[in-house]
């Protein structure tokens, strides 16, 4: 009997020891990974999962673009200015005031004047270049726009050749076009142009023709009034 009992105690076992070790050849067991390779795996990835996504960002648009040229067939010849005459002018004919200094009229009205490298539209047109004078103007430190001017005998014909060049050079978004002859009371007659083309500047561009002179004006936002203070004072 207890031999019997034995015999079966030991089936018994063996069946056990049987069933487990197929079940534990039917289960994949996780590999197991070293401490210190495990740390270092889960600090590479919160460090991957915490490094934001570097993007490029764009180039910045306030960087000033540069006057496009101006397509002049042929640029004019300027004439010098004569020497200015000791001779009393008839009673009632318009003076040329030819002695006026811009940058005097300039500095009375509080602006100041500082040389540039900038090409005006009028040096754009003339072949003498070094008869065009141009000058950034500063008003409280801050830029209210820019000055050109050239006087020669020969004015209305650099004036005709930048307004037939200007119409090549507007763009679609050209608006606020102002062309007119206009006499103001007690003043001399003047040729008046303006406009506003966005694609060229963001100031507004203004062409005075007066006696033996041409003054080009870039009135920047926000200073209309000062600017146009000027233009009244260098056009009389």
């Amino acid at each position: 009997m207890q031999r019997s009992s034995l015999l079966l105690t030991g089936g018994l076992l063996l069946a056990l020891f049987s069933f487990g070790a197929a079940d534990a050849l039917l289960v994949d067991p996780m590999p197991a990974i070293p401490a210190g390779q495990a740390s270092s795996s889960s600090a590479s990835a919160s460090s991957l999962a915490s490094q934001p996504e570097e993007i490029p960002l764009p180039p910045s648009s306030e960087a000033a673009l540069p006057l496009p040229e101006v397509p002049v067939p042929t640029p004019v010849d300027v004439l010098p200015p004569p020497p200015p005459s000791s001779e009393t002018p008839p009673e009632g004919a318009v003076t040329k005031k030819s002695g006026l200094d811009p940058l005097t009229i300039v500095s009375q009205l509080n602006f100041t004047a500082e040389e540039t490298d900038q090409r005006s539209l009028i040096s754009a047109v003339v072949k003498e270049q070094s008869l065009v004078t141009t000058r950034v103007l500063l008003l409280n430190g801050d830029r209210a726009g820019l000055l050109a001017w050239i006087e020669t005998p020969n004015v209305k014909e650099v004036f005709l050749v930048l307004k037939d060049s200007l119409h090549t050079l507007f763009s679609p978004e050209v608006r606020d076009l102002l062309d007119e002859m206009q006499s103001p009371a007690g003043k001399p007659p003047r040729n008046f142009l303006t406009f506003l083309d966005p694609a060229l500047s963001e100031e507004r561009f203004v062409f005075v023709r007066v006696r033996e002179r041409l003054y080009e004006f870039h009135i920047a936002p926000g200073k209309d009034e000062a600017m146009y203070t000027l233009v009244e004072a260098l056009t009389n």
